[in-house]
């Protein structure tokens, strides 16, 4: 069977037909596999003369053709037909004359994409130095992602090249990652690209500016119809800049969260933004920002870098980010109470954005060291990553302040085990979900009670290590990786060895007992030490006034609203100002953990002899208590002055 351009070669050019005839593998005959590659060689030699003779001077070419250097070879005849200069330039490269390696086959391709786009670009990107002096893995993706974008916006593509990142000697992740994002871009609007490209926030890629970029990636590659509206607001349509970058970041996941704010945000006028480099031991240089629509707490930029100052010291394992931005906003995710960790940012809403002595404020150092812990866990089993979270955000706090080493949630009551929570399979947004918080805080607490500080953290930082590992396998072999790709029970049982099992057993499998050792079983001093008086009543009711009465077992369909804790006290003030005392209320369930503290402060009036105090206690809604059996003990300066026990049930 003849082939294309061979006669007219053997006729015109003789000695390139002579040494294409030379090659073993055409001599012996020419397979069907083989014939592509040899009429690719004659379109070569038949247009395109130093191009040839420099492709025939290949050992690789000679000695028969592997899949990859077939596809090398397409791509040389791809670019020739463009730019014929530079694919000359291409075979004068050391790394791809000495045979064509997969990570060679992909650059290959990306440089004649950059070809085919009809532009420069391929010229440009062959004059780079870290490209004429072999490529990396990381290299050959960003010359792939570059000429996958060429072949949508040639002028996208010829703006990257000529960024000074691209050009300044290597490629970095962040690089990478950046180039990626802009293909993305460039997949969904061609003209979106090209301008994104040149926006002055990429002229240098700073930390923010890639969390900017992935933020419109994510615009266009999910929400592809808002991607125009979004680039034609001023903001955007005037070009980003550093400065805007913060904001620019928080787009996507706001879009889908608070849409009803992003107005405000792109309003330079209604938005400030915070910033903090910080230097921390193992990732070096961190910045830090924090958006707001409208004034908050002067010390929540002190709080976010001592969150992540304590982060990376409990993990021993360098921050994995160059950036986090705390976006003050009701943008969260809408089954989240307080905050929701994106990637890109995390979002908190505005109420813990405080220092008044709220609820709120007092719980906002935890709500901003629980989403910091996500940028170490994320991607494993919920309960994994919302019990570490959680777990680690208590750690943080007693570090910053000496805060006790606790659980901050209820007692889970849809499941008394993690393989029961497992089973259930909860989704973001079912009432279950929040199983993973308290039942993965307790497993993992428990694990530090039991192996102590240093046996847990070196088992943490293993598990952490392994879930890097997962999570990096599956996003190579995926485009769109499970959510839970990452770690499970299997792990934590490698991670934390032979000493854990029985730990292990009881929260994951629901075998064996609590450890209850932590209630207080020392006697009541039931008079006040700083008032002249005395507990006279304490007990648990489900109404509060003339209603109330004691009640120590009840359903959880006996429960209206809330239930209270009754105390009341007698003392003896005749004369002077009133006085007043803190009383401290702990609360404990039968799993032997404290669940929740706080401080409320009575008082003696000197026109009275006693009051009553109605504090709400347990569970934060009717279906959200777990059955079981329940303590809140109450101290003073110390002294444990009051103690009731209660019982809640089914439903039945």
């Amino acid at each position: 069977m003849p082939f294309r351009n061979g006669g007219w070669l053997i006729e015109n050019k003789p000695d390139l037909a002579d040494a294409i005839g030379a090659f073993g593998w055409v001599a012996d005959g020419v397979s069907d596999a083989e014939r592509g590659a040899l009429e690719r060689i004659l379109v070569i030699a038949a247009f395109y003369e130093p191009t040839a003779r420099a492709l025939l001077g290949m050992a690789w070419v000679a000695d028969g053709l592997s899949d990859g250097e077939l596809e090398a070879l397409n791509s040389l005849q791809y670019l020739s037909d463009e730019r014929a200069d530079a694919a000359e330039t291409l075979l004068g490269m050391a790394w791809i004359a000495d045979g064509v390696s997969d990570t060679e086959r992909k650059a290959a391709n990306g440089i004649a994409n950059l070809g085919t786009g009809g532009a420069d670009a391929a010229v440009d990107a062959l004059a780079l130095a870290w490209v004429a002096d072999g490529v990396s893995d990381d290299e050959a993706d960003v010359l792939d992602r570059l000429g996958f974008t060429a072949s949508r916006s040639a002028a996208a593509a010829e703006s990257v090249i000529a960024l000074s990142w691209i050009a300044d000697g290597g490629v970095s992740e962040s690089d990478l990652k950046a180039v990626r994002s802009l293909s993305i871009i460039a997949r969904t609007d061609a003209d979106a690209a090209a301008r994104v490209a040149d926006m002055p926030f990429l002229q240098t890629l700073e930390a923010a500016d890639e969390a900017a970029l992935d933020s419109l990636a994510d615009i266009a590659y999910f929400n592809e119809d808002r991607l125009a509206d979004t680039l034609s607001r001023p903001m955007l349509q005037d070009g980003v800049t550093d400065d805007e970058a913060p904001v620019i970041s928080t787009l996507f996941q706001t879009l889908e969260w608070a849409p009803e704010v992003v107005d405000t945000l792109l309003d330079p006028d209604a938005t400030t933004v915070e910033r903090r480099t910080v230097d921390l031991t193992l990732a070096g240089e961190v910045e830090l920002a924090i958006i707001r629509a409208r004034p908050g707490a002067r010390r929540s930029m002190d709080l976010l870098e001592s969150a992540v100052r304590e982060a990376e010291n409990l993990m021993g394992a360098p921050l994995p980010a160059r950036y986090v931005g705390l976006l003050y906003e009701d943008a969260v995710h809408a089954s989240f109470v307080a905050g929701s960790y994106f990637g890109t940012h995390i979002a908190i809403r505005p109420k813990y954005d405080a220092d008044d002595g709220s609820f709120a404020a007092g719980f906002s150092p935890h709500v901003i060291a629980h989403e910091v812990a996500h940028y170490y866990w994320s991607s494993n089993a919920d309960w994994i990553d919302e019990g570490m979270a959680d777990m680690m955000a208590s750690a943080i706090e007693n570090r910053r302040v000496g805060a006790p080493l606790n659980v901050t949630n209820a007692p889970c009551p849809f499941a008394r085990s993690v393989a029961a929570l497992e089973a259930l399979a909860p989704e973001q947004g079912d009432d279950a979900f929040v199983c993973n918080y308290s039942i993965g805080e307790r497993l993992f607490i428990s694990l530090l009670r039991t192996l102590g500080e240093d046996a847990f953290w070196d088992g943490a930082r293993g598990l952490y290590a392994e879930s890097r590992e997962l999570t990096a396998n599956a996003a190579a072999s995926s485009s769109s990786p499970s959510e839970t790709a990452g770690a499970g029970i299997a792990d934590v049982r490698q991670a934390f060895g032979a000493d854990a099992e029985g730990v292990i057993a009881r929260w994951h499998e629901g075998t064996g007992e609590y450890d209850t050792s932590r209630l207080d079983t020392s006697p009541l001093k039931i008079r006040f030490s700083a008032l002249n008086g005395q507990i006279t009543q304490a007990y648990i009711s489900l109404a509060t006034g003339k209603d109330s009465a004691p009640s120590s077992r009840f359903s959880r369909a006996d429960i209206a609203d809330v239930v209270w804790l009754k105390i009341q006290y007698s003392y003896h003030h005749t004369t002077g100002d009133p006085e007043k005392v803190a009383l401290e209320i702990r609360q404990f369930y039968e799993d032997g953990f404290e669940f929740g503290r706080r401080t409320v402060e009575v008082r003696a009036d000197s026109d009275h002899s006693g009051a009553t105090y109605w504090i709400p206690v347990g569970a934060s809604a009717p279906g959200l208590w777990a059955p079981g059996r329940y303590w809140a003990f109450v101290y003073e300066g110390g002294d444990k002055v009051a103690e009731v026990a209660y019982e809640v049930v089914g439903a039945e």
